[in-house]
């Protein structure tokens, strides 16, 4: 059900941007136009791929279903580590020259792996591994506010975005806000745009599953409440123009979140 849905809903973006033509967006193009702004075709397409991997923090680790062995069993986390590969399509639409709206759907395929300690009758066992697979389906919208003053521009992209997991049970939810400053080259005679910034995420992570799910060999349950280890981390991109329709974009973040992010983008 969950295939069918992601297949439906991309159909009905395909099926908007073909529409493209009987609208005159964005609003206040005339006049932008006047001033001198180089605005782009107000519907978008967008393929995207991006690799992340970033610290985590376990707050919480309770069992379920051991009976009193549970009772007599702690388990304490130390910090872990989690890698993502997310596969997006996303549609969008300059409702203004100054905003930007889209919406999104893709899949998730990654995990979080953290060592802990267990504490019996006193006595600390392990470290042991403790790895989550975090494949699901995402799906989520967002906006872009942006302005500019001669060959100067700047940004920034807010977006909420929520996975449903399919190995084990749960959910992410996930905000995530990203401030740039670029500088565009194409009064230059080259069709480029490079840009700094920084990325904020706020995630939610509330999981649970089986502990053999977990890789411990037992017959209970777990249920773990995890977060990111840093909030904030630097990145820099750039974006090539091929043409009037085509663009291309290349990003990547430092820091205590390491990423890489690449697109291609059909405009309309």
């Amino acid at each position: 059900m969950k295939l069918r849905s992601l297949i439906f809903a991309c159909s009905c973006l395909l099926s908007g941007i073909a529409n493209a033509d009987s609208f005159s967006l964005p609003i206040w193009k005339e006049k932008a136009e006047e001033l001198g702004y180089n605005l782009p075709k107000p519907f978008g397409l967008n393929l995207s791929y991006m690799s992340m991997e970033q610290g985590i923090n376990v707050d919480s680790i309770d069992l379920q279903g051991l009976g009193v062995l549970g009772k007599l069993l702690n388990m304490e986390a130390g910090p872990g580590k989690q890698a993502t590969d997310v596969m997006t399509l996303r549609a969008d639409v300059w409702l203004f020259p100054f905003l930007n709206l889209y919406g999104l759907v893709g899949t998730l395929d990654g995990y979080s792996e953290t060592n802990v300690k267990v504490k019996l009758l006193g006595e600390k066992l392990g470290p042991f591994p403790f790895r989550l697979d975090l494949d699901g389906y995402t799906y989520g919208g967002g906006f872009v506010l942006a302005g500019g003053y001669k060959q100067l521009f700047a940004l920034v992209d807010a977006s909420y975005t929520q996975t449903n997991l399919n190995v084990i049970d749960g959910a992410i939810d996930a905000i995530v806000v990203s401030p740039r400053v670029g500088y565009d080259f194409h009064n230059h005679g080259v069709p480029v745009r490079f840009w700094v910034g920084a990325m904020y995420q706020n995630v939610e992570q509330e999981l649970s599953g089986t502990l053999k799910q977990a890789g411990i060999n037992l017959p209970g349950r777990f249920e773990v409440k995890q977060r990111l280890e840093s909030e904030w981390n630097t990145i820099a991109g750039m974006q090539y123009q091929v043409n009037e329709d085509w663009y291309l974009l290349g990003e990547a973040g430092f820091g205590d979140r390491k990423s890489i992010f690449l697109s291609i983008d059909r405009r309309f």
